[in-house]
């Protein structure tokens, strides 16, 4: 079988005060014909279907619309994210399973069998041509979320709760994919991280799979031959990581084809030391989104800054405050690893990161974008 892995649709989503339904009806159709051309068997959306857990009317039309499509050609099977509302998602599930739409907003997936589908309560087993398929699906995983007490070795807690989702579903004469939201950090070993609230995950806690389908992170990224993030379909913020792509996986051969997606606009950061200059830049971006890192003594006046924001797409304006030119300028000739240890010892009162957590950031910061 060919499995197509998605994630992060984050239908509903705006740009600032811009509307960007157009752009996501348009990648959804790429996607589509992606799947014909391919032959795809079943598409995965690995969370974060909407953008935020109450959507509007239009985007989860879009989200329906764009499934029903998606099902005539192949099982289409998503998971509820960070940003999703599980209940929510998998309300129209009766309906959904009728056209090939299994929806997994919750922790029990007995309910989802239809048509070549045998349901188990960490997944699904789907049997065509003689194959059989075995998806274990991993929601969005908080102890609150899933119902358990709180865990003091969280990282401890996912590999328990993973491994029960593969228990009734993974087995030895079949395919076995692992279809989860998480936060991984790319290190093999040790504890769970932080960054701000959220907690990163070690890969061992991750079961072993044929191929594990991830999403939560919007860039594309590798962290072993076959634990991929497909990344979001469409560029949703200004981080400088402009490729996006859907991720092909052939269940006989085990090898992975990357397709990269071209629908929607693109986000420009323009820099400019001068009004005459900005509103340049931000007309020369034409119907790009527009992010304006404004450098100039003489600071804008407000009718300079309406102008501005006529002049086509402009999302974000940053202005840089005296002395962080001077700054940026000192920080120029560091190693990352050096802006790293300078990072954590301004975080922690002097303190010297520990050599593992430095050796984490440097293994992410060197890693390959596909």
């Amino acid at each position: 079988m060919k499995i197509l892995h998605t994630s992060d649709w984050h239908l509903g989503k705006r740009l600032a005060p811009f509307d960007r339904t157009d752009e996501q009806k348009e990648v959804l159709k790429e996607i589509e014909k992606i799947v014909e051309d391919n032959a795809v068997d079943v598409l995965l959306i690995a969370g974060d279907v909407f953008d935020v857990s109450v959507p509007p009317a239009k985007a989860e039309e879009i989200f329906y619309r764009a499934a029903l499509d998606l099902s005539r050609h192949c099982l289409v099977v998503a998971i509820a994210g960070n940003h999703d509302d599980g209940e929510r998602l998998k309300a129209p599930d009766t309906l959904a399973k009728a056209s090939g739409i299994l929806l997994c907003g919750g922790f029990d997936c007995s309910d989802l069998s239809c048509e070549s589908v045998e349901a188990k309560e960490g997944g699904i087993i789907y049997r065509k041509g003689g194959e059989r398929l075995n998806l274990a699906l991993c929601p969005y995983l908080t102890e609150s979320r899933k119902g358990d007490p709180p865990a003091q070795d969280f990282a401890a807690y996912c590999a328990k709760v993973l491994s029960e989702r593969t228990f009734d579903v993974f087995s030895p004469d079949g395919c076995n994919i692992l279809v989860a939201h998480l936060f991984m950090t790319g290190s093999l070993t040790g504890e769970e991280r932080e960054l701000g609230s959220a907690k990163m995950l070690p890969l061992s806690v991750l079961p072993k799979c044929d191929y594990a389908a991830l999403g939560h992170i919007h860039r594309p990224m590798k962290l072993t031959h076959n634990v991929f993030y497909s990344g979001s379909i469409l560029n949703y913020a200004f981080d400088g990581h402009e490729k996006k792509e859907v991720i092909l996986f052939d269940t006989v051969t085990k090898e992975t084809k990357h397709i990269p997606l071209v629908s929607g606009k693109k986000l420009v950061t323009v820099e400019a030391n001068g009004f005459d200059a900005a509103f340049a830049a931000i007309e020369e971006a034409g119907d790009n989104f527009v992010k304006l890192v404004y450098d100039c003594a003489v600071p804008l006046s407000a009718s300079q800054t309406v102008r501005l924001e006529k002049a086509g797409k402009l999302v974000q304006l940053e202005i840089v405050p005296q002395g962080v030119k001077r700054e940026a300028a000192r920080r120029a000739h560091k190693s990352a690893r050096e802006l790293f240890e300078e990072y954590y010892r301004n975080l922690n009162g002097g303190e010297s990161a520990p050599e593992e957590l430095t050796a984490e950031f440097m293994a992410l910061f060197e890693k390959e974008e596909l």
